[in-house]
């Protein structure tokens, strides 16, 4: 899962591909792509699943809304999310959220 994290600094990016489920959660990691698993409920229309996104992960890793930007994909299923928190910080929450 460390490959799906990436250090800049005083923030971290981590790598995510979004699914649609039936609920906001972090579902695994594709090994593959190197890439965090995210299940959200809101669909993507008119941005709405990008917005549910921050919402989810603000909240996950106990940061504002404003610590968060999607810095990549933002019409794709494969996304950058720039957070503003350190790197072990984030792989801990990650680790203990799966």
């Amino acid at each position: 899962m460390i490959e799906a994290i990436e250090d800049k600094g005083q923030g971290t990016i981590i790598h995510v591909k979004i699914k649609i489920g039936k609920k906001n959660f972090i579902s695994g990691y594709d090994s593959w792509r190197k890439r965090i698993e995210i299940e959200l409920k809101e669909k993507p229309v008119n941005g709405r699943a990008n917005r549910e996104l921050i919402s989810f992960l603000s909240e996950f890793f106990g940061v504002g809304i404003k610590d968060l930007k999607i810095i990549y994909g933002e019409k794709s299923r494969e996304k950058g999310i720039y957070i503003n928190a350190d790197k072990n910080y984030i792989l801990k929450r990650l680790e203990n959220g799966l």
